[in-house]
């Protein structure tokens, strides 16, 4: 990093501020990545997710991108990676770099532009369309909410996995990172419920010869 000084313009009038910087330019991002894995419980192999490029961070609102980039794609890979793989562990836990950045509050805003009849019927237009586009989302929603909790087969909770994906950019931010950790969740439930169903279908019945071996 490096310290920079900056001058800005205050009620009292112009100051200096000395800001820290990073010390490095886009081009040395590129190829700079992470990749985190684990080995879940029940599975003897690590599990290891998509590799998180610092190239590709686009939101950074801690300083500590700046003074310690290096933890904080490390802390940002273990994120990505436990929502995705277990995501009832921070389920509805987001931290700052996660939210989107708010927009910035105008001081002075221009004065209020007096509108047409026409531009008016256009803007009630606009908004009947963005209506009945909530409720298209909405009934998209409640289709793959339906079709996780009905899921009965791992092959079934990865194809509504992949349904989510190709609707990501219909069902937003919000809807789209429910919607993948329950399908993630039911995913984990079906297949543990299947090995559960396993292991009880090849206990032996009560008197063949594998069941007095068994239960010696």
């Amino acid at each position: 990093t490096q310290e920079i000084t900056r001058d800005k313009n205050g009620k009292n009038g112009k100051y200096t501020v000395t800001e820290r910087v990073r010390g490095w330019t886009d081009e040395d991002e590129i190829g700079l990545f992470v990749q985190v894995g684990a080995i879940l419980r029940g599975e003897s192999e690590i599990t290891w997710g998509e590799p998180l490029y610092l190239s590709g961070v686009v939101t950074r609102n801690s300083p500590l991108w700046v003074s310690n980039p290096k933890q904080q794609i490390a802390y940002l890979g273990v994120k990505y990676w436990a929502r995705l793989y277990c995501p009832e562990v921070i389920l509805g836990v987001y931290s700052p770099d996660e939210v989107e950045q708010r927009e910035e509050r105008e001081i002075n805003p221009a004065p209020v532009q007096r509108m047409s009849v026409q531009e008016i019927t256009s803007e009630v237009s606009t908004r009947t369309s963005a209506q009945e586009s909530a409720a298209n989302v909405d009934a998209v929603a409640d289709d793959l909410r339906e079709r996780i909790d009905t899921a009965s087969s791992v092959d079934q909770a990865k194809a509504i996995r992949a349904d989510i994906e190709s609707q990501k950019a219909l069902l937003g931010t919000a809807l789209f990172t429910e919607l993948k950790n329950k399908a993630v969740k039911r995913y984990y439930q079906v297949d543990a419920q299947n090995k559960v169903e396993a292991v009880i279908n090849s206990i032996p019945n009560p008197g063949e010869p594998e069941a007095a071996e068994m239960f010696a």
